[in-house]
């Protein structure tokens, strides 16, 4: 717990607003209502949503919760799912930060900053290098020293102009499955863990990430297809709902398809999944969200313009251990590297780094004082270390400085096998 004294704000007259006793902590348990208020203020969260969110089945514990206390009140909160992510197929520890917010009253006071540093330090001692979010506002997080990890990917789609350019034929079968059956559910879950295997940036589900999800799934009326061979092997699923827009004396169709999970595990069952969508005549609009970036979709359809992909920023990933970080992941070759990183609110992170991997195997250590190859800010090391820019993209971009070699380099040893790509909110 980090205590900050008691405080005035520059400005206010003697004696006008009482001096403020602050504390960065974690909350009690009985305080965790009133934390959990605080998202629902920030984000406007509707009744009914809040309501749903006090029943579900695993909520945050109060050990991954830290929050800034004002005089006894929570003003600021942040939290965090503890999971493993698979950093270019390496099962990592990466938590997902959420619920950070501020009350209005309590804002430019320089308490998320505050809490912002504090968390940098639990995370460092909880062993976990990287940490990352879905930003309301790419602007709040890039001065904490997050970068850019991943993009997200987003279709909106008419069915009827989405048909594959070649003939199909599939002997296999889509089907809905039954939610309320573990059997059924563990259909759906092997083939996102087959899927997950190889990938980059996506989240391994634990018995308690599966037991949210599908709560979720049954609280916001989705549906989950699988696509099955002949063999009844299931080789993709779907997650998804549909909405009626009806408008009076308009002719159809005026239906709305909203598809949170698109995951096959060959080219087939991502057609005969297509196909399935494409076969709810009455659905107007089909808004296929958090896509994968490598999704082979675009080079399958007729009229891939149809498809109106559109994307925005994903991930922002914050390296809280830069050692650690580096040493976590497999590399696309062997090679070597010494990097000047800068780090305002990390301090232990701020120095020159000397890197050694042989793809498989890495090791980083301090080199203080030595000649860097490569000089760059902690959201830009951010970048590169999840695959989602090439050193020489974030050269291009002012964000890097460092001789030609070295840059080609970096470029060689950081590519990764797919995308980074998060399929989930949280």
């Amino acid at each position: 717990m980090e205590r900050a004294g008691r405080c005035r704000r520059a400005g206010d007259e003697a004696g006008v607003v009482p001096d403020r006793h602050i504390e960065v902590r974690a909350p009690s348990e009985a305080e965790n209502a009133a934390f959990d208020a605080v998202a629902h203020y920030v984000f406007a969260s509707s009744p009914e949503d809040v309501r749903a969110y006090a029943t579900q089945p695993v909520p945050l514990a109060s050990a991954i919760r830290l929050g800034v206390y004002v005089d006894g009140n929570v003003a600021t909160t942040y939290a965090w799912i503890p999971w493993q992510v698979r950093l270019n197929g390496r099962p990592t520890s990466i938590p997902g930060i959420t619920a950070v917010g501020t009350y209005p009253q309590f804002r430019r006071r320089g308490h998320l900053r505050r809490l912002m540093a504090r968390a940098m330090e639990v995370h460092r001692e909880r062993n976990e290098p990287i940490v990352m979010l879905w930003a309301s506002m790419g602007a709040i997080y890039q001065r904490f020293g997050y970068g850019r990890g991943s993009e997200a990917v987003n279709y909106n789609a008419d069915p009827r102009y989405i048909g594959l350019r070649e003939p199909f034929n599939w002997d296999g079968e889509v089907r809905l499955i039954d939610q309320s059956s573990e059997a059924e559910r563990a259909i759906a879950e092997r083939v996102y863990d087959e899927w997950a295997r190889p990938r980059n940036l996506v989240p391994i589900r634990d018995a308690t990430r599966w037991t949210h999800l599908w709560w979720e799934a049954q609280w916001r009326g989705f549906r989950v297809a699988v696509a099955e061979d002949a063999a009844g092997r299931a080789r993709g699923s779907l997650v998804y709902k549909a909405s009626e827009n009806h408008v009076p004396s308009e002719p159809g169709p005026d239906q709305t398809m909203e598809i949170r999970g698109f995951f096959a595990l060959d080219l087939d069952a991502r057609r005969a999944l297509w196909q399935y969508v494409r076969a709810h005549d009455l659905v107007l609009r089909a808004k296929f969200l958090m896509i994968d970036p490598d999704d082979a979709i675009q080079d399958l359809l007729l009229e891939p313009r149809e498809l109106r992909r559109f994307t925005g920023d994903a991930m922002w990933v914050r390296i809280v251990d830069v050692p650690r970080a580096l040493e976590a992941r497999p590399y696309s070759e062997a090679g070597a590297l010494t990097f000047r990183v800068h780090d305002d609110l990390a301090p232990w992170n701020d120095t020159t780094w000397r890197f050694e991997t042989d793809g498989e195997q890495t090791r980083v250590v301090e080199a203080a004082g030595a000649t860097a190859d490569l000089d760059l800010t902690i959201n830009a090391l951010a970048s590169l270390l999840t695959g989602f820019r090439s050193a020489t993209r974030i050269q291009r971009a002012g964000m890097l400085s460092g001789d030609s070699g070295a840059v080609r380099r970096a470029d060689a040893i950081f590519a990764t096998a797919y995308a980074p790509h998060m399929p989930e909110g949280f």
